[in-house]
Parts: C-alpha cells; sequence; structure tokens
C-alpha cells in the first residue's frame, strides 16, 4: 500500500492560464513516487514544461502541488527549491558567473553552507558530470554538450532528493547524447523527464506520461506506453521499439 511517505510529487486538480487567458494546464492530476524515473512526453504545447515550472514554484497556478511532504506554498519554497533540482532546456539559462566553479558552487553557497562543504559539494558534482577539469574555464567557452553537463552539476551540487529535466539531450550530437544518457542512468533519485526522445525513455525511464492540451491523457509503463502504436500515432508520437511504418498490435 503506498503511503504519503512515499510520493516524491503529488498532483491535484492542477489548473494553469497564460496571462492572455490561454489555458495551459486544465485538471493535472499526477503521483510520482520516490525513486522512480518517469518521462513526460507529447506535443509541443502540451504543457509539460509550464508543468515542471510548477514543482519548484517559479509558475503558480490553482490545485495543490506536494513535494516529500511540503505543499508548495510560499512559507515552504525554498526548502522545495533545494529538494527538487531543476535543469532547463538551454544551460544558458543556468550558466552565468565567471567560472564553472562559481556557477556550481552558487546553489551551495545560497544554502548558507559553510565553505568546505561548498567546495566539497562542487567538487562532487564536477566528478559527477565527468566534468572536474574544467572548474576554471569560463562557461560560455565550453561546447554545448560541456555546458549541459556543467548545468546539471549546478542542480547536483544542491543534492536534491528529484531531478526535473527539460529536453536534456535537445541539441547534442550522436555521442554527447549518449554520453548523457548514460550519466543519467546513473542516478538513483527520482527523475521527471518531459522529452520527446523516446529513445532516452526506453533508455532511462520505467514509466511514461502522455500529456496533451493540459491534460494528463495516458499514464503507463514504458513497455505498455511505447508499444501502443495507436495511442502513440493519436498524441504525434513515435516509439522507439517499433517501425512508425509498421503497425504492430503486441500483446
Amino acid at each position: 500500500m503506498k503511503t504519503t511517505m512515499d510520493k516524491a510529487i503529488e498532483i491535484v486538480n492542477l489548473e494553469y492560464s497564460y496571462p492572455d487567458k490561454t489555458k495551459a494546464l486544465n485538471g493535472v492530476n499526477l503521483e510520482i513516487m520516490r525513486g522512480e524515473s518517469v518521462a513526460l512526453v507529447g506535443a509541443n504545447g502540451a504543457g509539460k514544461s509550464t508543468l515542471l515550472l510548477h514543482l519548484n514554484g517559479i509558475n503558480r497556478g490553482k490545485g495543490k502541488i506536494n513535494i516529500l511532504g511540503l505543499d508548495v506554498e510560499e512559507k515552504n519554497l525554498k526548502k522545495i527549491r533545494s529538494l527538487v533540482g531543476m535543469v532547463f532546456q538551454n544551460p544558458d539559462d543556468q550558466l552565468f558567473l565567471p567560472t564553472v566553479f562559481d556557477d556550481v558552487s552558487f546553489g551551495p553557497m545560497n544554502m548558507g553552507l559553510d565553505k568546505d562543504e561548498v567546495r566539497r559539494r562542487t567538487r562532487k558534482a564536477l566528478e559527477a558530470v565527468g566534468m572536474a577539469d574544467f572548474a576554471h574555464k569560463l562557461p560560455h567557452h565550453l561546447s554545448f554538450g560541456q555546458k549541459k553537463r556543467i548545468s546539471i552539476a549546478t542542480v547536483l551540487s544542491m543534492e536534491p532528493e528529484i531531478l526535473v529535466l527539460d529536453e536534456p539531450t535537445s541539441n547534442l550530437d550522436p555521442r554527447n547524447r549518449r554520453n548523457l544518457v548514460e550519466l543519467l542512468k546513473g542516478f538513483t533519485t527520482t527523475k521527471l523527464i518531459a522529452t520527446h526522445d523516446m529513445g532516452m525513455v526506453a533508455d532511462i525511464c520505467q514509466r511514461v506520461i502522455i500529456m496533451s492540451a493540459g491534460q494528463v491523457v495516458a499514464d503507463g509503463s514504458v513497455e505498455k506506453i511505447l508499444t501502443d502504436q495507436d495511442l502513440l500515432d493519436k498524441y504525434g508520437l513515435e516509439s522507439p521499439f517499433l517501425d512508425p511504418r509498421v503497425h504492430c498490435h503486441c500483446g
């Protein structure tokens, strides 16, 4: 039996509209358990990124969101933002300080940790993403793939319990994509990944949630969702397991 303590994320009837009144989220209900790796998929405009931005209070809609037992509300935001590590699609949105070390240490410093602990966490995070030798490099001199790794390190240094990633493999060449997938596979923290990369979903995730028009329209195991060609066709998705030109009804 699942208990409240087992839940990493609980979302109840979440609604959100943009300033121009366009509805972005329309009654989202979702539970993600501790330790799960979950993919959030769907066409552009389905509401994936908008949903992710609610998990640490960047967006604030109507409904209930609970993160590891804490309601997402003003008094809990500082704690929640240390628990939920958000990696944005564009690494330049997270890298803004003179050196890689400065960027990766920024989060722990703002958590009020002492200098030795900040240094320890920064080194550990850079080692985890294979970038320990880049601590004193200028971020804007790095390749896109290297920036992706550093942006993940900026989150890992805060030692979050939930890792939230928005299109982590977008714009990566095949080698950097594979390296990043292998890196993410090694993390045992709860992961919620918004992506169009269905191959990565098959490699990393246990569960797939499909969103469309601001709603959850399907939720199931990777095997169940990614072999249901009719379901994937309906929402403009392709399975990494199947030739999209051949409709196979596996059962």
